[in-house]
């Protein structure tokens, strides 16, 4: 199986800082500066909420968009934060027409996007992709089902057994409420994770495990669930600041555990930095002329840094980090070059943050061959191909591996 031969999806890891102390996240989204260099019921809608002050993000010098974070920021300790994004400017009244390679993106400009159209056509047919969330949704299948109809993509419901939900014992019932604090729901990390692991692997099925806290114990035996649901690519698109190097529930040979980076820039992220786990970054990406069609670029809040805990593993090479350098591969992540998400009765709402690059990589890896899965952190820095994104390579200053595939298809994933 070829699966993602031909995929463009960067693996150089992000510009990282000097090993030093943790640096405090902010607690809004992405700030001014950011992209400096890019052209009451249960389910009432994320963006309608009391919100937090949106911080403007710079897309160009004459583009801004308003965004806040889906999760409170920073998380308490012993606890996880998701990292979605929210374009509170956009949310609930985007209009979603013919997808031609505008921001939010739609699936189609996704595949086309990291060269997988061929993949996500005919790969990936039985895996299983795993995501695991804290909180109750009680309607991610309705949802879910508004986005792959709009996308053009094969159904993909509990009926016909392509969705599973179940709690973090791996059971379907009692799945757990969302969560009463209204600053704090993860039903938009959700959706979000839903309809992009939907966009990359239209073939795959999904289980969705819903955790009953965001503790990071909680979290951990959702990993442990998606796992045993028979998940072989499991997306945790959650940080917080390290605490320890532990990292039992996620380390599982011959399946790929996949964790976000952060949306704090240089700064260390559990459980992304666990030696097992792919750390996902972020870019900025924008549809060009040369190429392969699409321009992208390191996104300054799309996460980097050296682990506090976690050694250097023996197969990454990385002169700035004397630990565990975290960022393994990235993808889209800037809100103001952001995706396309449905989450009901809000509608369809404009997402970024590292969680999307998150949902991509575990499709991803369900696309790909199962040599990639023996140890995916490892399979990505040593099968790394001719990448896209020469200038993200030069300007992070680190000398593992190019880029993960190929864009003439010759090699990579």
């Amino acid at each position: 199986m070829t699966g993602c031969v031909g995929s463009s999806l960067e693996q150089t890891p992000l510009p990282v800082e000097p090993q030093t102390a943790s640096q405090t996240p902010t607690s809004v989204s992405p700030p001014a500066d950011a992209s400096p260099d890019a052209a009451l019921d249960d389910d009432a809608p994320v963006s309608r909420r009391d919100e937090p002050s949106a911080a403007p993000t710079r897309l160009s010098a004459a583009t801004t968009v308003a965004v806040r974070n889906a999760c409170r920021q920073p998380a308490l300790a012993g606890h996880r934060a998701c990292d979605a994004i929210v374009r509170v400017d956009a949310g609930g009244s985007l209009a979603i027409g013919s997808c031609n390679r505008t921001a939010p993106y739609c699936a189609s400009a996704l595949q086309a996007a990291y060269g997988l159209a061929q993949a996500a056509r005919s790969g990936g047919k039985g895996a299983i992709v795993g995501i695991v969330v804290a909180y109750g949704y009680s309607k991610a299948a309705s949802d879910l089902a508004v986005y792959r109809k709009t996308m053009g993509l094969p159904s993909c419901g509990t009926s016909n057994g392509c969705l599973r939900i179940v709690n973090q014992s791996g059971r379907a019932r009692e799945l757990p409420k969302p969560n009463a604090d209204s600053s704090d729901d993860w039903r938009a990390e959700a959706a979000l994770d839903l309809d992009m692991i939907s966009a990359i692997c239209p073939n795959c099925k999904i289980v969705l495990v819903q955790a009953n806290s965001n503790k990071s114990s909680d979290l951990a035996a959702g990993v442990n669930a998606a796992v045993a649901s028979g998940a072989i690519a499991v997306g945790n698109s959650y940080s917080a600041k390290e605490e320890n190097g532990s990292d039992a529930a996620y380390r599982h040979p011959g399946r790929a555990i996949i964790a976000s980076a952060g949306n704090g820039g240089a700064e260390s992220r559990a459980p992304c930095s666990y030696a097992a786990v792919v750390c996902v970054g972020g870019t900025t990406l924008l549809a060009g002329s040369a190429g392969r069609g699409w321009n992208e670029r390191a996104w300054r809040d799309g996460g980097s840094g050296c682990s506090a805990y976690v050694a250097k593993p023996s197969w990454q090479h990385v002169k700035v980090c004397r630990t565990r350098a975290e960022v393994d591969v990235s993808a889209v992540a800037d809100p103001a070059t952001g995706v396309a998400v449905y989450e009901s009765p809000g509608g369809w709402q404009a997402m970024g943050g590292t969680s999307v690059g998150t949902a991509i990589v575990a499709a991803l890896f369900a696309l790909g061959p199962s040599a990639g899965r023996a140890n995916p952190p490892q399979w990505i820095w040593r099968h790394g191909g001719g990448s896209a994104y020469h200038q993200v390579a030069a300007a992070s200053g680190y000398d593992g591996p190019t880029g993960w595939g190929s864009p003439n298809g010759t090699g990579g994933f």
